[in-house]
């Protein structure tokens, strides 16, 4: 078998891939197709048919480019422990993902070549468990790891998912650190889509946060919402119009800093808040609004402001605590 060795940059890549959220059976075979495709060298490309490989002759090829990639060869059966037991926690059972796990990846000597400050929440915690025999939760509430993973948020898009956290730090409740995943499914059009499919392949619990106006997408997930999962809909309007005024004046104000200020009087009562800011943006000469980097601005302002939970809304906090409860 001739093959061209897996860079060390590219090494890194291959692990967030094989540590995500995701079923064995969908990260390792994405991972696996993708180095024999990048990597094994074919002399005859006509001849050989990536679509008819065997999935036992495709883990054999990947595993043994991926060993001799990484180097010496360091016992790792403990890292391949826990990511089996992860798996039977989290995960329903599947036999094609079993046979993945089965795969003897070198993944120490592949994590012994990341560095600690350029790795994302889900290696950390593998490599803290390489260099800690301390017990993976103890762990993820000392160093904010978020895995492993005990409950999903399921929310509608990017507004959601950049500010739930920085909400949940201000409550004494850190996601980060009592391991919930916040998800956002592009869209609540994709939000039931997405929920059907996780509750094949999830066995934890899944909270799904949805606006005032995705009552007929509640609808949808009701006849299948498992006893331990929850629904939220929002009791009027967006996320945003939950989130008190002051903090987003205060927020737009310090990120516009050098723009006309806003104030109370810009803000129609009757209007949602999105309405209003997209008026805001094109009035005080703020550029575009846009939702994402609208949500960036006001967690920027809470990571340097001391907010507390009076300052918050009833509805944020009353979040919160579901998701605490469920």
């Amino acid at each position: 078998m001739k093959f061209k060795t897996i860079p060390k940059e590219y090494i890194k890549v291959i692990l967030d891939r094989l540590i995500r959220l995701k079923p064995a059976y969908e990260r390792y075979d994405r991972v696996f197709s993708d180095i024999l495709n990048k990597f094994l060298i074919i002399e005859n490309k006509e001849e050989f048919d990536f679509s008819n490989i065997k999935l036992e002759e495709k883990i054999e090829l990947a595993v043994k480019i991926f060993n001799r990639s990484v180097g010496e060869n360091i016992d790792n059966t403990d890292i391949n422990d826990y990511i089996k037991q992860e798996e039977e926690r989290l995960f329903n059972k599947n036999n094609t993902s079993a046979k993945f796990l089965e795969a003897k990846i070198n993944l120490k000597s592949a994590f012994n070549l990341t560095q600690e400050d350029e790795i994302k929440d889900n290696l950390r915690l593998i490599k803290l468990l390489i260099s800690s025999k301390d017990d993976p939760k103890k762990l993820r509430k000392k160093y904010r790891t978020t895995y492993p993973v005990e409950k999903i948020l399921l929310c509608e898009g990017a507004t959601e998912e950049i500010l739930l956290e920085k909400l949940s730090e201000i409550l004494n409740y850190d996601f980060k650190k009592e391991g919930i995943f916040v998800l956002g499914a592009g869209g609540k059009n994709q939000v039931a889509r997405k929920y059907y499919k996780m509750i094949e392949d999830f066995k934890i619990p899944i909270f799904v946060l949805l606006d005032e106006d995705a009552g007929q997408t509640r609808e949808l997930i009701l006849p299948k919402l498992r006893t331990k999962d929850k629904i939220h809909l929002i009791k009027k309007g967006e996320f945003e119009d939950i989130i008190p005024k002051k903090i987003i004046i205060d927020a737009l104000n310090k990120k516009y800093s050098n723009s006309l200020h806003c104030g109370e009087n810009d803000f129609d009562e009757n209007e949602k808040m999105t309405k209003n800011l997209h008026e805001i943006f094109r009035k005080k000469g703020f550029g575009e609004y846009k939702k994402a980097d609208f949500a960036k601005a006001l967690k920027e302002y809470m990571q340097s402001t001391s907010l507390k939970k009076e300052d918050l809304s009833e509805e944020i906090i009353e979040i919160m605590e579901e998701i605490k409860k469920l």
